[in-house]
């Protein structure tokens, strides 16, 4: 073999190995760009001649109807409790009716006394999380207690058709 051929297949050996390196070599993972908001626009100077803007009251909030103060006076501390139920999220585990679910137990109808209640949700047991005073007061505890004891007893299983036996 000729020493021209022998210089060109080593070139191409080179040129092959170094291109198959590079094709395998990953670039440096980077931390991707931290988004932040827009600072604010300072206000724009008014221009000379022209008025200044009129400042802008709100209209005032009209009266309520008088069905709506009857129903404001007519909501009862289950509805209160109802709500707040809802708001705080006990409806996630314990279901809509407090009939229990797959992750929180059933708490109505005839739930735990109440000093019991209240000391299990500020300091639960298991998966629950801890309510302090500073998310729900003791207020909002005996509307919620008040809205569970509220709860209808279900029928029993001989009277529901499909469960019937």
């Amino acid at each position: 073999m000729s020493p021209w051929l022998v210089a060109v297949v080593v070139a191409v050996i080179v040129v092959a190995t170094m291109v198959t390196a590079v094709a395998q070599t990953r670039p440096t993972p980077q931390a991707p760009p931290r988004r932040t908001a827009p600072q604010p626009r300072p206000a724009s100077p008014p221009k000379r001649g022209a008025p200044e803007p009129a400042e802008t009251k709100a209209p005032p909030a009209p009266a309520p109807s008088p069905a709506q103060a009857k129903a404001a006076t007519d909501a009862t501390p289950s509805d209160a409790g109802a709500t707040l139920y809802k708001k705080n999220g006990c409806y996630e585990c314990h279901v809509n009716d407090a009939q229990g679910g797959p992750q929180g137990p059933r708490l109505g109808p005839n739930p735990i006394p109440f000093p019991r209640f209240v000391a299990y949700v500020r300091n639960p047991a298991g998966d629950m999380p801890p309510f302090t005073a500073k998310v729900i007061s003791d207020d909002d505890l005996s509307k919620i207690y008040t809205f569970l004891q509220s709860r209808p007893t279900p029928p029993p299983v001989k009277d529901i058709p499909l469960l019937a036996p």
